[in-house]
């Protein structure tokens, strides 16, 4: 893989030392409900229509599924997986996976 740097402090990590990949999907949950709008549902989907129509379609797509990599150094990879199970924290443990 060569040398790299880690994404989150840019610590050097030359070839041959620990390093961590993360590797996350971030994607729309959806829960099998529409929500049906009060009043003009054709105006609502109008509005809507014009509203995405002006937007850039990688930010849409964005909005919908994303991945995203990260390579990162032994603190980084600790402090991202506290951060991200909510470990040390009082109440509960942070996460919630379906």
């Amino acid at each position: 893989m060569g040398d790299q740097n880690c994404c989150k402090c840019g610590r050097y990590l030359p070839s041959g030392n620990l390093r961590y990949v993360v590797h996350i999907r971030v994607f729309a949950d959806f829960d099998g409900v529409l929500s049906i709008p009060e009043g003009d549902i054709e105006g609502e989907l109008e509005r809507i229509l014009q509203e995405v129509e002006f937007r850039d379609p990688k930010d849409l797509e964005r909005e919908v599924y994303e991945e995203i990599g990260l390579l990162l150094c032994k603190l980084c990879r600790d402090r991202f997986v506290r951060e991200a199970t909510g470990e040390g924290e009082s109440e509960g443990n942070g996460m919630m996976i379906h």
